[in-house]
């Protein structure tokens, strides 16, 4: 039997959930309460989530605008580690990007996540620089760009 999973919209009904998911996906860098409620809060930001047939949610992302800078910005993706290589992180980028309108699109990965890295080279992303002990354990930071138009 073949699973089935649905992206739906992320609502502030789903905090505490994400933040559940957040703690499994993310152990050391897992996003607070505060955090989360705050990203999905975000004006002009687009969160959704994925959710098995039993309505269990088991991926997020989050990403918000810099129209400032004309970036949109993927601030967390993440999938529970019991649902990895199953294409949810794939499509999440993929609803998360559609739903974004600036021209460029920017995340930032650690520097030995090397699934994620795999994930979004394949989606487009380029390392455009680190930030060196961007996380809290001292571990460096690579940002990632896609240029989807041109400004």
């Amino acid at each position: 039997m073949r699973e089935r999973f649905e992206i739906k919209p992320a609502t502030l009904r789903d905090a505490h959930p994400i933040r559940h998911l957040e703690m499994a996906a993310f152990p050391k860098d897992a996003y607070s309460y505060l955090n989360i409620t705050t990203l999905l809060m975000w004006p002009g930001g687009a969160h959704f989530k994925a959710v098995d047939e039993q309505d269990l949610l088991v991926g997020f992302i989050s990403a918000t605008p810099d129209w400032g800078k004309h970036i949109d910005w993927i601030v967390t993706l993440g999938v529970h580690p019991d649902y990895h290589n199953r294409g949810l992180g794939r499509r999440l980028l993929v609803m998360a990007e559609n739903a974004m309108s600036q021209p460029r699109l920017r995340l930032t990965v650690r520097a030995s996540n090397t699934a994620a890295i795999h994930l979004y080279t394949s989606a487009d992303y380029v390392p455009c620089f680190t930030e060196p002990r961007y996380y809290s354990d001292g571990e460096d930071g690579i940002v990632m760009e896609k240029i989807r138009f041109a400004e």
